[in-house]
């Protein structure tokens, strides 16, 4: 192996910089900023039923006009394009690829993309670690869509139902000219799953605010300073939940700074994109959390991600173990304010966060049956424990993993 270029000396310096100082403000972060109010209140004139299950998105489009059997599309660079189909859980699609662009780093693109190099390890791309100019999908309209890399041929297996998106793998900086011919054939459309009414039933009948009263609305720092709300629960067993999450496009953090200085160190001499920066370390029933993940893109992961930290409870739902979480999005830095340092600034409203995990849970259709269950003493308005403030509506978000 040659010498490591200086770019990516220059990109592993700030790497250990990062870890070593507890994060510095890129760019494109969030200025430093003092909080001094707390959230007006939600308009509670209203109140949620105590258990409101959630309609997940499973309607069949196979008897509809537009659920065409052969499609066409030619994909450009302009970002995320409609495919003229839409697909079922379990609809097995069959991709072929032609066409080339010619990239704006003097590159030239087949849909199997080009690839990468030590520039790329400083761009952000939709697929992380996916060849530059590749062609790629992702299925749902938002965000939380997980894109997967199709190249010049695949055969896949839609996880859920909707809509669907294709697109050249390129970063805000990287353009390119010309334009890739897709053909799409739906080759088999999957029976109506049976059983989902008697699930959502049995799901439901576990289900009450009585379940978390014994669980603390709010996890709290190292020296029981109160900080996040518990807005987030999952059903299924340790394996269920590891392996799920990491089919929703979730990855597992590093548990300490020294692994991520190693880990970082082989993937940027790999040339891939290091994301797993480690969270710090907060406590439910007087022990830190059992699991954490995020989902973010490479390079903004210091600054921007979603984030959850989950503790195992001694609570069973219908025989499954009962996971309980404290669930944010990071979005630039802020001052700490009980050492005046720097810390992560969240996103004030904790419910886009819980949405935003429904949706990617489901879109990758590893949830069976969803709901919301209000506690009682919910948590409306209150402080992290650096001094961030947050709102909710106080709901938890209970999932049925499959």
């Amino acid at each position: 192996m040659g010498p490591v270029p200086p770019r990516c000396l220059s990109c592993i310096t700030w790497f250990v910089l990062l870890l070593g100082c507890g994060g510095l403000r890129p760019v494109d972060a969030a200025p430093l900023q003092k909080t001094s109010q707390v959230p007006q209140k939600r308009d509670s004139t209203q109140a949620p039923p105590p258990v409101q299950p959630i309609p997940l998105t499973s309607s069949r489009i196979a008897d509809r006009a537009e659920a065409q059997t052969n499609s066409t599309v030619d994909v450009t660079s302009a970002g995320w394009q409609l495919a003229p189909v839409l697909v079922d859980a379990g609809d097995q699609i069959e991709f072929r690829a032609t066409g080339r662009m010619r990239l704006s780093d003097g590159h030239t693109a087949g849909p199997d993309g080009v690839a990468r190099g030590w520039t790329d390890l400083l761009r952000i791309y939709p697929l992380s670690n996916a060849n530059s100019g590749a062609l790629i999908g992702r299925l749902g309209k938002g965000s939380a869509g997980l894109p997967f890399l199709i190249g010049a041929a695949r055969l896949w297996t839609a996880p859920s139902s909707g809509p669907l998106y294709l697109r050249a793998n390129l970063s805000p900086d990287l353009t390119g000219d010309g334009s890739f011919h897709v053909a799409i054939r739906r080759i088999r459309s999957s029976p109506v799953a049976a059983g989902s009414t008697e699930i959502s039933r049995a799901f439901l009948s576990g289900l009450s605010p009585g379940l978390f009263a014994a669980i603390p609305r709010r996890v709290q720092d190292l020296n029981g300073d109160p900080g996040d709300m518990v807005n987030l629960a999952l059903l299924g067993t340790r394996q269920q939940v590891e392996s799920d999450l990491v089919k929703a496009g979730w990855f597992a953090t590093d548990p300490d700074p020294r692994d991520a200085l190693l880990h970082g160190l082989i993937d940027t001499l790999a040339r891939r994109s290091y994301r797993d920066v480690p969270m710090s370390t907060l406590y439910l029933f007087g022990r830190p959390q059992d699991l954490a993940y995020a989902r973010a893109s490479a390079i903004e992961v210091a600054a921007t991600r979603n984030h959850m930290r989950l503790w195992k409870t001694n609570e069973t739902v219908d025989g499954l173990p009962l996971w309980v979480g404290s669930a944010t999005r990071d979005h630039g830095f802020e001052r700490d304010q009980r050492t005046g340092g720097v810390t992560h600034h969240i996103d004030p409203d904790v419910d886009q966060e819980r949405s935003y995990i429904l949706a990617s849970l489901n879109d990758a259709g590893q949830v069976k049956a969803a709901a919301y269950v209000m506690p009682s003493h919910p948590v409306h308005q209150a402080r992290t424990a650096t001094g961030g403030q947050f709102s909710s509506d106080g709901r938890i978000l209970v999932l049925l993993l499959r």
